[in-house]
């Protein structure tokens, strides 16, 4: 077996699937014979506010990844990217996904997804921008917006190194019960992400 240790900070909406991602990365990595805690800390998923997961594979102990810590961050929306940046470190790598949530109580300006996609490509090193919203519209549900992050981060970082890509599609199937069909096809649509690098910025 590989030697694997990763770092995983998920930031996203309530609502997004982000417990859902967690507990399937979490146990594939199981699956596959390594160590991995799951963490939920922010717990408003039923009022659509910020939540973020830590995910920790490997050699580790406690449950949280400490600030400056995370070797990965998945941003499921654009907002939460900048939430996260406490997290990161000049070498962590970020997946954002490219959909803007407008947060319904508060009265700033918000800026165009344009302006906050240029915003984090001039401060953030290692950036690789999905659609994974768009692709989940196209496969008829933004429900599997997940799953296709979920393939866009096994593909980015390679992670079939540690885990067979059997062994995650055995995990989705025993973690979503329902519409497991198009899941594994969003997760397979997610997959492209890792062999087109005009997505990383």
């Amino acid at each position: 077996m590989v030697i694997m240790r990763l770092n995983i900070y998920l930031a996203g909406v309530g609502g997004q699937g982000l417990v859902t991602f967690a507990t399937i990365l979490g146990d594939a990595a199981i699956r596959a014979g390594y160590k991995a805690l799951v963490a939920e800390t922010h717990g408003l998923s039923q009022r659509g506010g910020s939540i973020d997961v830590h995910v920790r594979i490997g050699d580790v102990d406690a449950p949280l990844i400490p600030k400056g810590g995370a070797d990965i961050i998945v941003a499921f929306e654009i907002l939460e990217a900048f939430r996260a940046l406490d997290y990161a470190n000049e070498n962590t790598i970020f997946i954002v996904n490219r959909r803007l949530i407008r947060p319904t109580a508060t009265k700033q300006k918000i800026p165009s997804i344009e302006d906050l996609e240029s915003m984090l490509k001039g401060s953030i090193k290692n950036i690789y921008i999905v659609n994974a919203y768009n692709d989940a519209i196209r496969l008829g549900n933004v429900i599997y917006e997940n799953t296709v992050i979920l393939g866009a981060l096994y593909s980015i970082m390679k992670l079939s190194n540690y885990i067979p890509q059997n062994i995650i599609e055995e995990s989705i199937r025993t973690n979503i019960r329902r519409d497991t069909d198009k899941n594994l096809k969003a997760f397979a649509q997610g997959l492209k992400y890792g062999s087109n690098n005009n997505n990383k910025q």
